[in-house]
């Protein structure tokens, strides 16, 4: 791979320059704190306390970037390589990302450790079920974990967007859009741009012409078979090359940076955002050369496939180190004080573990010291090799889990059970009471328990009287929309010809011709 200049032009216009400083340095401090998280984490499931661990090394300055171009009321519908971004806009402490690697309940903020770790989310309505005002926050979608799942739902967002400017229309106070200004963002890794949904995804949002920027983090692999393998033209901004927006027509505007290019990066998205902010006319930003320090996850090793001379350009090219090296040479930081952003930066993730780790042990301790007491107390009332045995495993948990000691306190009981022996009234309470935690851990919330929850609507049984007109179920379906569109002048209807047909089964026929295209 050829090296190519590194621009002066970072893309940024600050009148006073001590303040374009300060921004550099604070993202290059990001960009520091995420990665010394990241090498943490691979340790920390090395060792065991964590199961499984997925994380963005490497990708650090194309979400610093990123985050530069994102407002509030935009949204990030992304997959699980977003870490530096979330911390960025300040949406993700060091404390909750470990929390989440730890499968926190008590600790995770964004799904209370049921999802793999960095899967993240913000709320969009309160307690209460209320909407909030998305126009004033930072706005992500719960991500998931199938690969190129995120496409279709930063299309209806962006969708969204467009329908609120184009149709003047607010909801709810007008808490979700400012005139459609706002932004979707999707990111996604150039193996999964090889799915149907990713090509249905930019299809769909060229014709509609919506407010999408795709961010495409482009590291040459899918775990480890090499682009050659699964990309046209070994590059999917060339492939959508078709694809791309022509005078009084439709399309995209794609744009190629490299990920190590940090003033580039700058630049590309600030132009790229500000455009498709403006036309609503969609982007796709093709972030190349993107390395991965520690490989795909924690489950395996790059050496294994990748060449030493491609292992070696991927130290050199690393982003950090370019962006360190950038900085130095253009006079806006000394090597000492970069050195020190760098050991605070250690420093910071270290200590954040540390704090994480402790408020997932403290409980799970007291748990143990709890049962421990429960346990003795068996012990010292019967003579038997199996209350030994589990009293044992007992004291050897020294990081103790959850599960381990409910597991215990269960075996217990059916230890007790099976000498026919008097159930211990501490012990009951005991797994009683881990049941009430895992009930809210894992079975609560599973769908909306506000009172506006969709199970709580009031069924309305149906009326016939006994000389009523007999209708088709069309013609059913077709009133009630009908009465619908009366009652709710901002209801949109969306489908496959629902239009000029009606629908394949008439439906909503006439209705576009009563209340507009």
């Amino acid at each position: 791979m050829q090296e190519e200049p590194i621009t002066n032009d970072l893309g940024i216009k600050k009148n006073d320059p001590t303040d374009f400083i300060e921004i550099v340095k604070q993202d290059f401090k990001t960009c520091c704190v995420s990665r010394e998280a990241s090498l943490i984490a691979r340790k920390e499931v090395l060792t065991g306390k964590a199961k499984f661990g997925i994380i963005g090394d490497g990708k650090e300055l194309p979400q610093v970037a990123m985050a530069r171009a994102f407002r509030k009321g935009d949204y990030r519908s992304g997959y699980y390589r977003d870490q530096t971004f979330m911390m960025a806009i300040d949406e993700c402490s060091l404390e909750a990302f470990y929390a989440q690697l730890y499968a926190d309940p008590e600790n995770d903020p964004f799904s209370g450790g049921r999802q793999m770790n960095s899967h993240f989310a913000t709320p969009t309505v309160d307690s209460n079920g209320n909407w909030l005002n998305l126009k004033d926050k930072y706005n992500v979608s719960s991500d998931i974990s199938s690969t190129g799942g995120q496409m279709a739902r930063a299309l209806g967002l962006a969708l969204a967007s467009k329908k609120y400017r184009e149709l003047n229309k607010t909801l709810d106070g007008g808490v979700h859009s400012n005139n459609g200004d706002e932004i979707s963002f999707v990111t996604i890794g150039d193996a999964s741009t090889s799915e149907g949904v990713f090509w249905e995804t930019i299809n769909a949002a060229c014709v509609m012409q919506v407010p999408l920027v795709v961010c495409v983090w482009d590291d040459g692999y899918g775990i480890s078979v090499p682009i050659d393998y699964q990309t046209t033209k070994k590059s999917i901004s060339k492939a959508l090359d078709g694809f791309s927006i022509e005078e009084n027509g439709n399309g995209l505007n794609i744009y190629n940076v490299k990920a190590w290019d940090y003033p580039s990066l700058i630049e590309t998205f600030e132009k790229a955002t500000s455009i498709t902010r403006k036309t609503h006319i969609p982007a796709l930003i093709h972030v190349q050369e993107v390395t991965q320090p520690q490989g795909h996850s924690t489950s395996g090793s790059h050496e294994r496939y990748k060449s030493k001379d491609r292992l070696e350009w991927e130290k050199e090219f690393d982003c950090i180190v370019r962006m360190r090296n950038w900085m130095l040479s253009n006079g806006l930081a000394s090597s000492e004080e970069l050195d020190a952003i760098q050991e605070n930066a250690k420093k910071e993730a270290k200590e954040a573990r540390e704090r994480a780790w402790k408020n997932y042990m403290l409980p799970n301790r007291e748990l143990v010291t709890k049962l421990g007491q429960i346990f003795n107390e068996i012990s010292s009332s019967y003579n038997s090799e199996q209350i030994t045995v589990l009293n044992t495993e007992l004291q050897k948990l020294k990081e103790p889990l959850f599960h381990e000691m409910v597991k215990l306190a269960r075996q217990m009981k059916i230890v007790l059970r099976s000498m026919n022996l008097q159930e211990n009234t501490d012990l009951e309470n005991f797994i009683s009471e881990q049941y009430g935690k895992a009930e809210k851990w894992y079975h609560k919330n599973l769908y909306s328990e506000t009172e506006k929850a969709a199970l709580k609507v009031k069924h309305v049984p149906a009326e016939f009287s006994e000389n009523g007109q007999v209708k088709n179920g069309y013609e059913i379906l077709n009133e009630f929309f009908d009465l619908k569109f009366v009652e709710n002048n901002q209801m949109l209807a969306f489908g496959e010809d629902v239009g000029q047909i009606g629908d394949v089964n008439q439906g909503f026929a006439g209705l576009q011709a009563k209340f507009g295209e």
